[in-house]
């Protein structure tokens, strides 16, 4: 498999650690990802999706393993994808030293521009990436602990103040 470092993809050492756990090697008998082509990765969108799911429904505590791998599979594909393309804005996802609630908001930015084939919409995939951050936020609290950054977006959707917020910082 062709990584997305091995793309040029900047990968800060913290979240490679956190998604890929190191050494990145796929179990014996998995079947190995291919990315190489845009092809490639237009045929993994259902997997994605479903990874993507699996991220929001499943306790953040629940399935470590299973986690890191939809994780780093995830991290893999939004990283090298021709069509989905996110820039982070440090003023939305101001969160990004809590890696599960980081990966949620790609996921949701990703999710969006796939079902909308839509993967250069910036207001729209931070929204969909904020709004399941807070979906994601709330399920999982107790697990996460406080984080402020995040109770200041739900405020802000409870004003309805979030899409304002979003398309303001979104530029």
């Amino acid at each position: 498999m062709k990584s997305a470092k091995e793309n040029g993809a900047k990968i800060h050492p913290d979240m490679e650690e956190e998604f890929f756990g190191g050494d990145n090697q796929e179990e014996e008998g998995d079947m190995p990802i291919e990315l190489n082509t845009p092809e490639d990765y237009a045929n993994y969108e259902p997997q994605v999706l479903q990874a993507i799911d699996w991220l929001m429904k499943t306790p953040v505590n629940a399935e470590p393993e299973d986690r890191k791998a939809i994780n780093g599979f995830l991290f893999e594909w939004i990283s090298g994808s021709p069509t989905v393309s996110i820039e982070l804005s440090e003023k939305i996802v101001t969160y990004m030293d809590h890696p599960d609630c980081l990966l949620i908001f790609l996921g949701g930015y990703t999710k969006y521009a796939i079902e909308n084939n839509d993967g250069k919409n910036k207001f729209r995939g931070n929204l969909s990436g904020t709004l399941s951050v807070i979906e994601f936020y709330k399920a999982n609290k107790k697990e996460l602990g406080k984080i402020k950054p995040i109770e200041k977006l739900i405020k802000l959707k409870k004003k309805n103040k979030l899409e304002d917020f979003i398309k303001k910082n979104s530029k």
